[in-house]
């Protein structure tokens, strides 16, 4: 698809001219989410281009509120310098580099770093001239801090043989840092082309449509193939009969309607159509193609895709400005998933029912079918939604006043945190809800309990060493 291929062509022209010009000290690159992983992959194999004598150093730590992840920055370069090294090592071509450097002492943060590449520079003999970082952050939570940072590194001069390429994928924060260097600076956008994207979705839809039955392989997605099924092949086993389909699905425990030919191929369709009419700007014609998608799962007993399909259609009822009707909606999902014991689906349904009544202005309801939605949480054991859920019913109730329902709400946000895998509650909201429960007690004059939630808080960001390694 062009409006892929377009923004990958010109990342890996650009690359290309910076490992050519060593003047150029910092490339910076403007992508999309969605070609974020692709975008890096281009620029990691630049690395072998034949005129380029830098190893590439991928760091993709986020930028965070206040936190230090220079740091981290730090175990990222030291890691692929040890990388490095022990590849040279094997290659056994007469190429080495020096053990790792010891950590300096008593330095954090980008003073730390700095005089971490810089000890990785001295390393750096020939064949190799200097490193290109890829700083990469997975998000930047304070742009402007970014910058400065950025702008530091390229200032030092024992950092004059390290060369920048920074991808940004949630908005261009560098760029002016780029044409303020002017010839030593270099710009990319690698975002894909909106209106290429949806005319390239329309082509793929419209090849899918016709894509003959039985299409296999690239043919399911428009790709080119005979519009015509080929004869079968000699030998070739005979299409399974309605009863042999019956069997292997029961043996194979899912739905027959799943091996008949084309089921697969029509609901994948349909479910793009509806999100591309959304893009669109056709919110009506997405909500009347995911209703179908809904009822095809029904009609062939997908009971879990049917109330997974009938979630989506909600939000597209919404997305078509008929909150009314998306409650509805939600309502039908629940009972749905409850009916056929799915719990974590009844869970998603009651709090997309809650976040309906927000939009709907009807607070004292919401919140309500938040607690709902905790309680369900609590029953279904997914602990992640139940803290969102009680986090979000406190988050009412104190904004209406009620501070002491407010507190409840948030205690049993905490409570349920302690249910969830020491990951699961660092990636959720329960840090947030001890602090706004700390911003309560303070108000109140308690300070101990404050503090103590405060404490709370940061130790539930923190996660287990495990995952940390592991990250």
């Amino acid at each position: 698809m062009d409006s892929i291929a377009q923004p990958l062509t010109r990342i890996v022209e650009a690359v290309q001219r910076f490992v050519i010009a060593p003047e150029v000290r910092l490339l910076h690159v403007v992508t999309e989410s969605s070609l974020r992983l692709a975008v890096l992959e281009h620029i990691a194999a630049s690395e072998h281009h034949g005129d380029n004598h830098s190893p590439f150093f991928v760091l993709e730590t986020p930028t965070q509120d206040g936190e230090d992840e220079w740091e981290g920055r730090t175990e990222e370069l030291r890691a692929d310098y040890e990388e490095l090294r022990s590849l040279l090592a094997k290659a056994g071509e007469g190429v080495s580099l020096p053990e790792l450097w010891p950590p300096p002492r008593a330095q954090r943060e980008l003073p730390r770093f700095c005089l971490e590449l810089a000890e990785a520079l001295k390393r750096f003999s020939s064949p190799f001239d200097g490193v290109v970082l890829v700083l990469a952050p997975v998000e930047v939570r304070d742009p402007k801090r970014w910058v400065s940072e950025v702008k530091a590194l390229l200032g030092r001069p024992e950092l004059k043989k390290a060369r920048l390429i920074v991808v940004e994928a949630d908005g261009a924060h560098c760029e002016p840092l780029a044409v303020a260097l002017a010839d030593a600076g270099m710009r990319v956008d690698a975002r894909p082309d909106e209106q290429q994207a949806r005319e390239d979705m329309a082509q793929m839809l419209a090849a899918m449509a016709s894509a003959p039955a039985g299409a296999t392989g690239a043919q399911v997605i428009g790709a080119a193939g005979p519009r015509v099924a080929p004869p079968p092949r000699k030998g070739a086993p005979a299409p399974m009969s309605a009863a042999q389909r019956e069997e292997m699905a029961r043996e194979l425990k899912v739905a027959p309607a799943l091996l008949e030919p084309g089921f697969q191929q029509s609901l994948r369709l349909k479910v793009l159509a509806a999100a591309h009419a959304l893009r669109e700007g056709r919110p009506v014609q997405a909500v009347q193609e995911q209703r179908e998608v809904r009822d095809l799962c029904l009609n062939a007993g997908l009971n879990r895709e049917a109330v997974t399909m009938e979630l989506i259609l909600g939000g597209y009822v919404l997305q078509a400005k008929h909150p009314a009707q998306a409650l509805e909606v939600f309502q039908a999902a629940r009972k749905r998933a409850e009916a056929h014991q799915l719990p974590e689906l009844a869970v998603q349904a009651q709090l997309s029912l809650a976040s309906t009544l927000l939009v709907l202005q009807r607070s004292e309801e919401a919140a309500h079918a938040y607690a709902e939605a905790g309680k369900l949480g609590v029953g279904a054991s997914v602990p992640v939604l139940a803290i969102e859920a009680y986090r979000m019913c406190g988050q009412i109730l104190a904004g209406a006043g009620k501070t002491a329902e407010a507190t409840s709400a948030w205690k049993q946000a905490l409570a349920a945190a302690e249910k969830a895998a020491p990951e699961q509650r660092s990636a959720s909201s329960a840090p947030e809800a001890a602090r706004q429960l700390a911003e309560l007690c303070r108000k109140h004059g308690l300070k101990a309990q404050a503090d103590s939630l405060e404490a709370q808080a940061t130790a539930l960001e923190t996660p287990s060493p495990r995952r940390a390694q592991e990250a």
